[in-house]
């Protein structure tokens, strides 16, 4: 009789040990690393004076090249949108260099073009413009 008590009781401990390890470890772990909420802050940069939402114009503008900053800068005194042609005639540049900005702007997401007539209506990005 005591010999067929053995086995059972080693088939018992894992399956009774495995969810009681689990449980204390994910209670230890709920304790110490507890969830930590964060609330949007509109404290300024102390560099520039500007809310944090609008430091990630701050920081687009640090890696562009100088004809694109020109081209950004543009559309930004602008109010965000201008016409293709427009931004050519005013920075000076020609329709292909223009162009070829804009389409690297386009593809790292910080411009957006939308068809208009015979030109693209050129317009800085929702979320650069937080």
């Amino acid at each position: 009789m005591g010999r067929g008590m053995g086995p059972q009781l080693h088939i018992w401990i894992p399956i009774l040990l495995v969810p009681v390890t689990f449980t204390v470890g994910l209670l230890a772990y709920l304790a110490l690393f507890p969830e930590i909420e964060r609330k949007p802050s509109t404290e300024t940069s102390t560099e520039t004076g500007l809310p944090k939402e609008q430091r990630s114009l701050e920081a687009v503008m640090r890696v562009l090249r100088d004809d694109e900053k020109k081209v950004l800068e543009l559309l930004i005194t602008a109010g965000g949108t201008m016409l293709q042609r427009d931004i050519a005639r005013k920075t000076g540049f020609s329709r292909v260099k223009t162009h070829r900005i804009l389409y690297r702007l386009s593809t790292r997401g910080i411009v957006t073009a939308k068809k208009y007539y015979n030109t693209y209506q050129i317009t800085i990005a929702d979320w650069l413009l937080r």
